[in-house]
């Protein structure tokens, strides 16, 4: 049996209807069970309630620990990791954050809880397989463009960048093969720039914003000061060029090449 948190996100969702193809011995564990929009069994689990968790898991081999960004996603995680051991949970398949920026010193709040959980996994006793994506394809849809510009303060280096699809067939692979322990920093097939999302957009030209003036303009729009500091310590560290050496550990675990940007840009055009 495979457990799923964050099966509602934008790589949960995949290695949900993924394993439902397969008609795999899964459930997903959500705050909401009466949820219509998850191809597998569902089961009322609330991160935010760590004493619902203990029965969510129980009866599985392996749980999927995919939680959203907060100022508390290592206490969440800390308590699944709790709960995963108290009910017998064999493996953990953690989706952690870009390799390069773990550490007690991360650029943002998140990097440094995803080391304190793969840490905390580590000395659990539980087999373990940390996925550590570069930054998501899926991101870039997101990005404000103004008057035909794209603004953002993400610098000049290229970025690794990997499609959530290839990061939840490499959970998948975790989830149902035998092999998969330990640590992988799953990237696209090439290191690419901003400069080279502005044609997939429709966009004129790529203007890297300061990141005090992306900042202001985040407070402006409401976002909170976790949100603004996630947000302005991961654009440091990919501008610095940290997470833009391709790997291929995508490949070693699913067995074929990850998508590249053009591909992900004409899978959006057929959707």
């Amino acid at each position: 049996m495979i457990a799923l948190l964050g099966a509602t996100g934008t790589i949960g969702r995949h290695v949900a209807a993924d394993l439902a193809e397969r008609g795999a011995d899964a459930r997903a564990v959500v705050r909401d069970p009466s949820r219509s929009d998850v191809p597998l069994p569902v089961v009322h689990g609330d991160l935010t309630q760590p004493q619902t968790l203990r029965a969510a898991f129980d009866g599985a081999e392996r749980l999927l620990l995919l939680t959203p960004h907060g100022p508390e996603q290592d206490l969440h995680e800390a308590a699944a990791v709790e709960a995963a051991v108290a009910a017998g949970v064999q493996r953990i398949v953690k989706i952690s954050g870009g390799a390069p920026s773990l550490g007690p010193n991360g650029p943002s709040p998140t990097a440094v809880g995803h080391w304190r959980t793969e840490r905390l996994i580590e000395a659990s006793g539980l087999r373990w397989t940390f996925l550590r994506p570069s930054f998501v394809m899926q991101n870039v849809l997101s990005l404000p463009l103004t008057g035909g510009l794209l603004l953002a303060p993400m610098g000049r280096a290229p970025i690794a960048m990997v499609d959530a699809r290839d990061v939840a067939a490499c959970a998948v692979a975790a989830l149902t093969g035998s092999d998969g322990d330990g640590a992988w920093h799953l990237t696209g097939p090439a290191g690419v720039t901003f400069a080279d999302v502005v044609p997939h957009l429709g966009a004129r030209r790529y203007v890297n914003v300061p990141r005090k003036v992306a900042a202001m303009a985040m407070r402006r729009r409401g976002a909170t000061p976790f949100e603004v500091e996630h947000a302005i310590g991961m654009a440091g560290y990919l501008a610095s060029g940290a997470d833009g050496a391709p790997t291929d550990d995508v490949r070693r675990l699913i067995g074929r090449p990850p998508r590249s940007l053009e591909q992900f840009f004409e899978d959006e055009k057929g959707t």
